[in-house]
């Protein structure tokens, strides 16, 4: 293991702004640009041709690797140059070619949890909110608005829609298209409808759910997704269930604006 620099380096091709803040320890490497108003935290390691922009702040511990944007203008044709933000938490990853763009509206935020993952030419959209943990495998992308739960994995060429959520412990399956809200604890697949394809297991077992916990949680998302499901009335008895994980469930069906995805015999 390398151990961590002590004094900031900064290779003699890359170009820092005056106005742009640096930890102790970071690494900016050849021919990357920071531009005034970046904000990099302490051991953060920047590769070759990376490009921060705006008010972009970097938590400590994170890597960039080769041809990294972020901070960039929105793709929003309602953006008109206003002071926004991105915040990026501690210990990200950020691999080769991924993005992240600032969000649309003065003082706005997009921002993302400590410890995300964006593999190679994965991107973040304006004013979406990632929680901890979260991983974009190659080529997903997240839609304008977007919400990610804590510890979710966006399989290889997925996509999120703009303004749609999708909960914590998730599963979207490679090549998906998600329109509609994914509650907690599922994994999906599919487009055009994307379908609820069962509950998330192996990453409930990985991350400490009881046996009990796990049951309660199946039977929770089977009754929302069962054929022909109101789903007001079973999240209003959801909400009562003396599970919090189940509990959580209910919750997120109620702030669910767009609905849910389909189930795999209910539309």
């Amino acid at each position: 293991m390398v151990p961590p620099l002590v004094e900031t380096v900064i290779h003699p091709t890359a170009v820092v702004y005056p106005g742009v803040e640096l930890g102790s320890g970071v690494e900016v490497g050849p021919y990357s640009v920071l531009e005034p108003g970046v904000v990099v935290g302490d051991g953060s390691r920047l590769g070759p041709h990376v490009h921060l922009l705006g008010r972009t702040e970097l938590g400590p511990g994170c890597v960039l690797r080769s041809g990294v944007v972020l901070g960039g203008e929105p793709q929003d044709d309602k953006y008109q140059g206003e002071r926004s933000l991105v915040r990026i938490g501690a210990d990200c990853q950020f691999h080769e070619h991924a993005t992240v763009h600032r969000p649309t509206g003065e003082g706005e935020a997009t921002v993302l949890g400590d410890g995300v993952r964006m593999m190679a030419g994965s991107h973040i959209g304006h004013n979406c909110q990632v929680g901890d943990r979260v991983v974009l495998v190659n080529g997903a992308a997240l839609g304008g608005h977007g919400e990610v739960g804590e510890r979710t994995i966006f399989s290889g060429n997925s996509a999120l829609h703009q303004y749609t959520r999708v909960g914590r412990l998730c599963m979207v399956a490679g090549g998906s298209m998600v329109t509609r809200d994914v509650p907690p604890f599922s994994i999906v697949t599919g487009a055009h409808p994307v379908r609820w394809r069962g509950v998330n297991k192996v990453g409930l077992m990985r991350f400490g759910f009881s046996p009990d916990q796990r049951n309660a949680i199946r039977r929770a998302l089977r009754r929302l997704f069962s054929p022909g499901a109101d789903l007001r009335p079973i999240a209003e008895d959801l909400s009562q269930h003396p599970e919090e994980a189940v509990r959580e469930i209910a919750s997120f069906v109620h702030d669910s604006p767009r609905g849910l995805c389909a189930g795999l015999n209910r539309r």
